[in-house]
């Protein structure tokens, strides 16, 4: 699904409230409020295991079909600023709308982390309103999807519209299709625990901390649940060599690489390469992976299938995949 949504202006680059959009527009949430919760929408320091978790009005008023869908969506957003023109500012690849579930984990996250605390700062620092945090009237979570920083392609400062463009025809922020016509945007535009932890994010000790997201949490969680009644006799760990899950037989070494991103294309793309380097890697080890287990959201297409079929066959790789629901 490819979309265009309409983001409001802000001169800091959506890092943090301006206050100017109350300026800018009429009888909108800025207005009122003075800030909109899409300021921070690229706030590249607050990430949980690589995802931004952030929130567009369009992806508000659409959450309901968005949800039911149950697909990542490209978002192309761009946004009129004080002169009229619209810029294009970034296209969002493979974005997932958040459930209630874990829109309300995301916010546990971001008050753990002290994120909420420096919204609320930079609220009164530019004149909002701090009650808007909580008044669900406006939307029922302050932040309602999620994208991969390197699934972000940033466009240039001049990367306007030009004559003839859809962008024109559209004022409000909602979320309508994208027409394939938008070539104009080419050129400018360690140690092992035999339990899992708990949904909240945790921190990782791998290159530096890495804080990991509330979905992969819960995934591991179920996962590990699942593997001690299939694996009643053998040794389970999480985060072993930074393995996800571990379980070791007397006849078996089984890695299971977790990745929570809805597309099953994506996470085979991202889990595979991690597998192959924790099995095969020379390090200190007295044996070898005998399978290599890639976990998911969502269950393969035949297309998908076909693709790991292939990497099985073809190079004689011990890949399976498994559906962990959350």
């Amino acid at each position: 699904m490819k979309k265009l949504a309409r983001i409001s202006f802000n001169s800091s680059g959506w890092n943090r409230p301006t206050g100017e959009a109350r300026r800018l527009e009429k009888d909108s949430f800025n207005t009122e409020n003075g800030f909109g919760f899409e300021d921070w929408l690229f706030r590249e320091e607050w990430l949980l295991d690589g995802w931004r978790y952030s929130f567009l009005q369009g992806v508000n008023d659409s959450r309901n079909p968005l949800l039911k869908e149950g697909r990542p969506f490209d978002v192309t957003l761009f946004t009129i600023e004080p002169d009229k023109r619209r810029r294009y500012v970034a296209t969002l690849r493979d974005a997932e709308c958040l459930d209630d579930t874990q829109a309300a984990d995301a916010i546990k996250a971001f008050e753990q982390n002290g994120w909420l605390s420096q919204m609320k700062l930079e609220i009164g620092n530019v004149g909002g309103n701090l009650g808007a945090l909580t008044d669900h009237s406006w939307a029922p979570y302050i932040l309602n999807l999620r994208f991969r920083i390197e699934n972000t392609e940033r466009y240039a400062p001049d990367a306007y519209a030009v004559d003839g463009d859809p962008v024109f025809r559209l004022n409000r922020y909602n979320l309508p299709d994208q027409q394939d016509n938008n070539d104009n945007l080419g050129g400018s535009i360690r140690t092992g625990r035999e339990s899992s932890l708990d949904a909240l994010s945790y921190m990782r000790k791998a290159i530096g901390p890495v804080k990991c997201s509330p979905e992969h949490a819960r995934m591991q969680h179920r996962l590990m649940s699942e593997l001690k009644q299939e694996y009643a006799t053998a040794r389970i760990v999480c985060e072993e060599n930074f393995v996800d899950v571990t379980v070791e037989t007397d006849n078996e070494l089984i890695f299971y690489e977790i990745k929570s991103d809805l597309a099953p294309r994506t996470v085979l793309r991202q889990a595979v390469g991690q597998l192959l380097e924790y099995a095969f890697y020379p390090r200190k080890q007295t044996r070898y992976a005998t399978r290599l287990v890639v976990v998911g959201r969502r269950q393969l297409s035949p297309m998908d299938q076909a693709y790991l079929y292939t990497l099985c066959e073809q190079f004689s790789l011990p890949l399976e995949y498994r559906m962990v629901e959350i």
